[in-house]
């Protein structure tokens, strides 16, 4: 019964993540033996190039690049760094809207996709609010629970795979994503219009903003949370 529970998810593991396993091989249950038993054959799910660099995932992993990039221009001295900053960070937020439109729309939805999005969301993100923390433009307590909200929905996804159920994307996780989005790019913009000491002349301002985005991260975390907890009871 457990090997059975194991091949499931395996199975299941390698549905949803296809990338993850190129040239790897995946066990699975079904094939009758010479006797008439059910015996392990091997076989290698498989993604074309095709299928994981389309444009819809070529959007989403702008975001990756604009992450760090941000970071480097936000802690670096420079006249222009602030603006350069803010006009990648508008441009990612505006392929955070389009790429999933655009996957649905084009028929491009895809197993990498659906993986690569939330991922470059995070990492993009949390580059950026790494550059305020350095900055000392927000206490790291708030990057700490940024952070821990992205690891442990993470790992609430591979928990909820493995009880045979799937955690999908909830609208919590969207007020979050905007929310962020938001503070950082007036907090950005703020110090693009009016200097480095914009901070000190609207920091009531600006923490308020990060007060508000950490908070809407802790609940969606709480939100995220509650849901794998209530189907595991129910599965009890």
């Amino acid at each position: 019964m457990r090997a059975d529970k194991q091949t499931r998810f395996r199975l299941r593991f390698a549905q949803r993540y296809p990338i993850c396993l190129l040239n790897r091989t995946v066990p699975v249950v079904g094939a009758q033996s010479a006797a008439g038993r059910k015996v392990w054959f091997s076989e290698k799910p498989g993604m074309s190039r095709a299928q994981i660099w389309t444009l819809p995932n070529a959007i989403s992993a702008y975001r990756i690049v604009a992450g760090p990039t941000c970071m480097w221009l936000l802690t670096t001295d420079g006249p222009y760094w602030a603006w350069a900053a803010l006009a990648i960070m508008i441009s990612a937020e505006i392929s955070d809207l389009i790429d999933g439109r655009m996957a649905r729309a084009s028929a491009q939805v895809t197993n990498f996709g659906k993986i690569l999005d939330p991922m470059a969301d995070s990492l993009y993100r949390g580059a950026v609010f790494i550059a305020f923390v350095i900055n000392g433009w927000m206490p790291i307590w708030m990057l700490s629970i940024i952070i821990w909200r992205d690891l442990t929905v993470s790992y609430l996804r591979e928990i909820a795979e493995l009880e045979a159920t799937t955690l999908s994307a909830r609208t919590s996780g969207k007020w979050k994503a905007i929310a962020q989005g938001v503070a950082q790019i007036v907090v950005v913009g703020l110090v693009a219009f009016f200097g480095p000491a914009a901070y000190f002349a609207y920091e009531p301002v600006i923490q308020i903003l990060l007060l508000i985005a950490v908070a809407v991260t802790a609940y969606s975390l709480f939100d995220y949370t509650s849901v794998v907890l209530q189907k595991k009871a129910r599965r009890a």
